[in-house]
């Protein structure tokens, strides 16, 4: 057979051999879950040989590793130690023996863990980014935010950013916004549901500049005095009986 037959032959055998599934997340993250190097090859030794009972007991798993049986024992103790492998008793019905089975349960639980916190990082990167991008374009925004800041003497909290921006999303004006906020303040409350609800009722009642608010309380406060007045006015003083003393 010439060199070049073999190498072909090589490669046809070494591609269309069995190959062994292992997880890019599991091969980039389990130095991150405290895996040392011998113990990630020892899984993935046991990922490969799933549905091959005889290779999976440590003496066959320790030659394949060029260990001793003793250091792979303590691995796999270790292993079990972190509850990222289980040992469990399976029959093999094929041979009608029992033999010691692997379950990863444990290590997917970490690695599904982390995998959950990278992506809320993820998403709130990705959300702190377009609410930067949205401040640049918006200078509206930017100017709110910068008020409240001012007022508060603080940052704003990512909540209290979500409620600007959903006034503005409602049309709200940065005038109306900033009216909100000095009656707020004015009063003493600068919780931001309050502030929404003063916009809300702005809203409902079809006020949409500071002027039209101004003429709305004027028109309140004169109603409040010409209450008050009517309470006030004496009562209508009885005319006396003009036969009252007729028999004196």
């Amino acid at each position: 057979m010439s060199k070049v037959n073999v190498y072909g032959s090589f490669m046809q055998a070494l591609f269309f051999s069995n190959t062994v599934s292992v997880p890019s997340y599991f091969l980039i993250h389990y130095s991150e879950l405290g895996l040392s190097n011998e113990e990630a090859m020892l899984i993935i030794h046991i990922f490969g040989e799933v549905n091959n009972a005889n290779a999976l007991n440590p003496k066959s798993l320790a030659q394949r590793m060029n260990l001793d049986l003793s250091q792979v024992e303590k691995i796999l103790a270790n292993l079990a130690k972190r509850n990222l492998l289980t040992v469990e008793k399976r029959w093999n019905s094929a041979d009608k023996v029992w033999y010691n089975g692997y379950n990863f349960v444990g290590l997917i639980d970490e690695l599904a863990e982390r995998w959950a916190i990278e992506q809320v990082k993820q998403f709130e990167e990705e959300q702190n980014q377009a609410h930067q991008t949205q401040s640049q374009s918006d200078p509206s925004l930017e100017r709110i935010m910068g008020a409240f800041e001012q007022e508060l003497a603080r940052p704003l909290t990512e909540i209290e950013c979500n409620f600007i921006r959903d006034w503005l999303t409602a049309h709200f004006t940065e005038e109306m916004i900033l009216e909100a906020l000095k009656r707020g303040v004015s009063a003493g409350i600068r919780n931001f549901r309050y502030l929404d609800s003063i916009l809300r009722e702005w809203e409902k009642k079809g006020l949409r500049t500071r002027a039209e608010v101004e003429t709305d309380d004027a028109y309140f406060q004169t109603r409040q005095e010409n209450k008050g007045k009517a309470k006030a006015k004496p009562a209508r003083k009885v005319q006396p009986d003009k036969y009252e003393n007729f028999y004196l």
